[in-house]
């Protein structure tokens, strides 16, 4: 009659070990991923639904002040204004492009002015770039000729 004696337990081999190691860290790197990712979908979760109603309420101004949106997202170019910079992008002078609208040099001065704050731009050049960049000119405007414009 054998009874079972209890067996000693024997060390773990360096193989046991390291795989042991490598288990309890591949699960505390998964449980701290998880935990992140719950964090974010959490804070996404709580941000959106008011990000989505001031794009409702169009009370963006606080995030483009910040810097987190282009001022061009919450006002677009007028009408005039994509006229006018449409007119800078072919090479016109103010003088050129207020012959060419009927319109006083300084009033498109004004127009530029306001062109630059939308866009961000700090220049006539940047002014350009930035808008074709953005889409809200092409290079199809600028090519066309004058007289199919609108104007």
């Amino acid at each position: 009659m054998s009874l079972a004696q209890p067996t000693e337990a024997r060390p773990l081999t360096w193989r046991e070990e390291l795989t042991h190691d490598l288990a309890g860290a591949t699960e505390k790197t998964r449980a701290a991923w998880l935990s992140q990712r719950n964090v974010v979908a959490t804070y996404l979760g709580a941000v959106m639904p008011h990000l989505e109603a001031s794009f409702h309420r169009g009370r963006l101004g606080h995030l483009r002040d910040q810097g987190m949106l282009p001022p061009s997202l919450t006002h677009p170019l007028t009408g005039r204004e994509r006229q006018v910079i449409v007119r800078v992008a072919r090479g016109m002078s103010n003088a050129e492009t207020g012959a060419d609208l009927c319109l006083a040099e300084d009033t498109i001065k004004t127009h530029l002015r306001r062109i630059y704050k939308k866009s961000g731009a700090h220049d006539r050049a940047h002014a350009v770039a930035l808008l074709l960049i953005r889409g809200e000119i092409t290079a199809a405007d600028v090519l066309k000729p004058r007289e199919d414009d609108g104007h």
